[in-house]
Order: C-alpha cells, then structure tokens, then sequence
C-alpha cells in the first residue's frame, strides 16, 4: 500500500478487475533485460540486519535537473525535486515500493560492505547533520568508512552532484525491526524507513533495480554495467497458510460460496495449492501479513463488503443502577466544577519517597518501581499540592484545581473514592477596570465551589492538626469531609493555600440520585425581609435552624444579604434576611404571609435573642 503499483494491485482486487503492466509478471519474466550476477566487490557481515544487498556500477551518467513530467510526478506527492539521479530513485519508490540509493562511485574507497557500525562512529548524513552510531546500527560501507546508514538514509560524501559522472545504484532488502529501531534511537525517519520497517517485497528488490537502471539510461545516458553485484539471498516466500470453508462461514457469521472466496483470494494474488474442504494457498512475497487462517477470512470480509453482513441485534434492556447513576452524577460534577472557574487534574495514585502533606500514614509498596512511586495515597490532597507547587514555579498567580479518584485507606489499604479541591491565589489573572482591587481567594470560595457538588452543605469547627482553619464538611447531618487553611508549614506557597477533600462514595451511591421534575410555579411569591442585630457569636446556621425549624409551609426560601459590625456596640453584629413565601396551590394573602412571618421573628427573639429593627 506504500506504492502505486501497490495501490493498483489492491484496487484491481476490491473492484475485481485485472491490473496490466511489465510488473504484474513473475520475477523471471518481469518484462526487463535478464541480467547477469556476481558476487564481487560486494561483502556483507550483517546478514542478520541485512539478507541481501545489490549494486550496479553505470558510467557517464549526465547528472542535472529532471525532466517537467518527471519534477511533476514527484512533487505531486510532497516530495522535492534534487536531480534527475535522486528524483529517480524516489520515482520507483513511489512507483514500486522498494527504496535505492544512488552513490558517486569515484568518491567510494574500494568494494562495499554491509556491517554494523563500530561503537561511537561519527557518520554525516545527507541532511547534513552528523550522527554517533552504535554496534545496533546497520551501516552501508566501503573500505574506509561508513557512506549510508542502511535503509535509512545516504552520506553526505558520497551524495550525487552535478560533478558526478559514475554512479554506484543500491537495492538492499533489510530486517525491519533493525531499520524500526535505528530510525527512532537516531531520530532519522526518511521515506526509505517508513518502508524497509514496515517490510518491503522481497521479489522487487532487483526489479526495482532494473527499473531505476532503465529510467537512468533513458533520461541521464548513463551506460550500465553488465553485471549486478550481490550477496546474500532473499527471504523466502511466506509459508502456506490452510483454510477451512466452513470456519470461514462461522467466523463471517454467513455463507460464501467457496468459489467466491477463491475468487476473492485469488484476486489479492493467492495461490490455491489444493482443493478440498480446507484448501491450502501460497501467500504471495508482497503479503507477509498473511500468516493464520484469521487472516485470510479478513481479506473475504474485506473484499465481499461488511455492509453485506447482517448485523445480529444482540442487546438487552437493563435497567439503571445505582452505579450508573453515580457516574452520571460524577459527569455533572465535574461539569459543575469546572463551570465555577476550576481545573480538573489527574495524579498518580502512587506518592514519591518525598512525603507531601497528609501522606506520613501511607501504605508503601513491597517493591517499588523507582523513588517517585514507593506508597499508595491515603489522601488525594497529596498530589494536588504537588501541582500547586509545580504551577507556582512555572509562574503561576491563581491556582483552583479539584481531583476525583480512588485513594487507599490505611492500615487496610481500602478504596475509597475521593473529591478534592485546592484553592491558592487570585479571584482573578489581574486587576481590570472595572475591579481594581484584586482579592485573594478566600474560605467561601471553597465552600461555594463545594456547594456545587454537596446538597444541604455545612461548615462546622473541626480539628485537623495541619491545617489552621479546620472545618468538618457536613451534608446534612452526614459528616462527610474535612477542609480549612493549610498550615504555613505544610505548604511553600506564598499566601494562604484552602483546600478540602470529602468522600464522594458517600453522596455518588445514595439511592435518591434520580434528578427529580418539578414544575414552573405558578402563582406569585411574597417577599420580606428581617433585619436584626445579634451577639456577635451567634452563627449564621444557628439562625437559619431557628428560622427554619419548624418549617413553616408556606416558607419557601431564606436569603442572607446584608452583614454590617460598624456603629453597633462593640460584640455585636447586624443581619438581614430575605424570606420568600408562596403556595403552590392559590395565592397568598397579606393577612396569611404577615401571621407566618411573626411566627418566625417571635423565634428569632426567643431563641437566638436577636434585637429585631424595624
């Protein structure tokens, strides 16, 4: 497929017609001059990395720029024109698949050979860059030093110039996985590569010779030798691969008739070597790929048409788990997060010998695999202060970042599966116009990023050693996480570093997941507002709970929106909130909202002794 002539073959197949050309014949009647061989001036001693190598000398050899058709065809297809000599040898690659390099025979030093580079050889390539070589490159030479880098690319000093008058041709079949592994430890991919790696077709090599040899003396004049110089053999044919007609019809889920699946297989150049229920064939030298019975059964499936097979409807109705519902709610998490301005990162489940915050308990592995990967994570605040301080040395001024993923919890090792957030630095990049005063991120901006994802969310004093605000996450009544202020000592970060970690199995695998509907209300809500001053330890929670419980029905909603300490006495401090009301059924009237209001403000007075102003 890396041809035209390949692409031909390949299309002549799918569409079942014939492809006509001097190279659509067997080797021995490939429609060119017969030549003669010999083994002189040839030596190869890698014959592992390279089976088979060919040259051909031919003189007076007129070098200069290629013919329009020729400069066109090439170009065509991304590649530049140099010479008529190189812009040949690409030609036949392009044409035949099989990569040939051209050597100025004059600036060559004896006979070639074909060997493994000596340890540390300094090698200019044609790119005009030098490479140091290893014993596991393969190495084209002559009897002075390495002139090409074999199957990859030629030398600089032995290039084609327009200077050059005799020409020295290569056609070299070489082991793929030594031209796989040059290519990458040198960084050197060429056309050439892309093809011997991958494996080229045995049978063209000395075509491709010929070929070349015929476009050189028709468009440089050059006068060819008589001879071609090899050594080594080809690789053989691939092995003949058996075929049962009836596993073919299992394996494709319907029946084909034997004589379509010769045809099909004929038609990719397969060779029936007997008939019968399991026929055997000979894979062609262009189809190494072609090696178990699978193989063949994909080349009937591709050439008979996937569309042509009916699909077999195989699936059921199951029902939504709790588990799915927990995916999903993990989706839109990470939506919501997102959504409020945070990064969403991954880290290693396994920490370095270098001990963050929270990770002194961790389980260590028996065998660790380097120092960066020694323990399981207890916490997944552990990596996100990893790249808090990677980001900080990289320049950045704001970091929001939160993780979900599994952690391990000693001494037992058990999974849990963790939501953790780190907050540091800005609100935003920069001040602009319309905020010149730029705040730091701050506890609420914690808690607002937590109440995204954590229904009925509260706050609650906690104790956590390494952190200097310590908070326990509450939903509801569930205590679920911890959060607050990082301690100076835990973290290098200038400024305060917030973050928070919460078990998230805990909300994920509740049952009542379902997202439920409720209609647009319609009728109109009533609005009032309660403004009071209260001592100034009294909570913001202990007096939603006071107006809260008991729930009033026609209570719909309560709004804090204004908190003020100036020029009330000292320890006291100042609260407004806004109480929504509405039935869903009729409208309020002004007696029914007013008798549920006092209600509340008697609550306020009663239990939390608030100094209600009018």
């Amino acid at each position: 497929m890396l041809s035209h002539f390949g692409l031909a073959r390949e299309i002549a197949a799918l569409t079942n017609k014939k492809i006509v050309g001097r190279f659509c014949e067997p080797r021995n009647r490939s429609g060119l001059t017969q030549t003669p061989y010999n083994s002189k001036g040839v030596n190869i001693s890698a014959t592992r990395e390279c089976p088979f190598f060919s040259a051909r000398k031919i003189d007076n050899v007129k070098v200069r720029s290629s013919p329009q058709w020729l400069r066109a065809k090439i170009e065509s297809v991304g590649i530049r024109s140099i010479n008529n000599i190189v812009d040949i040898s690409n030609f036949v690659m392009l044409e035949l698949g099989q990569p040939t390099h051209a050597f100025d025979a004059d600036k060559l030093k004896g006979g070639i050979i074909v060997r493994l580079a000596r340890n540390d050889e300094k090698f200019l390539a044609l790119d005009g860059k030098t490479y140091s070589l290893t014993p596991d490159n393969c190495v084209v030479a002559d009897q002075e030093r390495a002139v090409g880098i074999g199957g990859v690319m030629g030398g600089e000093e032995t290039g084609v110039t327009e200077s050059t008058k005799n020409i020295l041709l290569e056609a070299a079949y070489f082991l793929p996985a030594s031209i796989r592994r040059t290519a990458r430890e040198l960084n050197l991919p060429s056309d050439a590569s892309y093809r011997f790696e991958r494996g080229v077709d045995p049978e063209m090599v000395l075509r491709a010779s010929a070929r070349a040899t015929e476009l050189i003396r028709e468009i440089a004049g050059g006068v060819p030798a008589k001879e071609i110089n090899v050594a080594g053999k080809l690789p053989g044919n691939p092995p003949d691969v058996s075929l049962s007609y009836e596993k073919c019809d299992r394996v494709i889920g319907i029946a084909i008739k034997p004589k379509t699946v010769d045809e099909i297989l004929s038609g990719f150049g397969l060779r029936k070597m007997s008939a019968a229920k399991t026929a055997k064939w000979k894979i062609p030298s262009y189809r190494r790929d072609l090696q178990r019975d699978v193989d063949l059964i994909e080349e009937v499936v591709r050439a008979y048409g996937a569309d042509k097979i009916p699909g077999t409807d195989r699936s059921r109705f199951t029902p939504a788990s709790i588990a799915d519902h927990a995916h999903d709610l993990e989706s839109a998490w990470r939506q919501r997060l997102a959504a409020v301005g945070l990064d969403e990162v991954r880290t290693s489940k396994l920490l370095p010998r270098e001990r963050f915050a929270f990770s002194e308990s961790a389980i260590e592995l028996r065998n660790p695999l380097s120092e960066d990967h020694v323990a399981l994570r207890p916490s997944i605040l552990v990596g996100l202060l990893g790249v808090l301080d990677r980001n900080i040395r990289a320049g950045a001024e704001r970091v929001a970042i939160f993780e979900i993923g599994r952690t391990f919890i000693p001494p037992s090792g058990k999974e849990e599966r963790h939501l953790g957030i780190l907050l540091w630095g800005n609100v935003a990049s920069a001040p602009n116009w319309r905020s010149p005063q730029n705040r730091s991120l701050d506890l609420f901006d914690l808690k607002g990023a937590l109440e995204c994802v954590v229904p009925n969310l509260l706050f609650r004093p906690g104790k956590f050693p390494d952190l200097a605000l310590p908070v326990d996450v509450f939903s509801g009544d569930q205590m679920i996480g911890f959060g607050g202020q990082l301690s100076a000592t835990k973290s290098n970060a200038p400024g305060p570093v917030f973050v928070a970690e919460v078990h998230a199995d805990l909300l994920l695998m509740r049952d009542e997941l379902a997202t439920k509907f409720r209609e647009i209300e319609k009728f109109p809500a009533v609005t009032r507002d309660i403004a009071m001053i209260v001592p100034e330890e009294a909570s913001h929670q202990k007096i939603l709970r006071a107006i809260e419980e008991p729930r009033e029905p026609l209570l719909e909603s309560v709004e804090l929106f204004d908190l003020f300490t100036e020029q009330i006495g000292a320890g006291r401090k100042s609260l407004a909130y806004r109480l929504t009301y509405r039935d869903r059924s009729r409208t309020l009237t002004n007696d029914e909202v007013t008798a549920a209001h006092a209600k509340i403000r008697e609550r306020l007075r009663r239990d939390v002794g608030a100094e209600l102003r009018e």
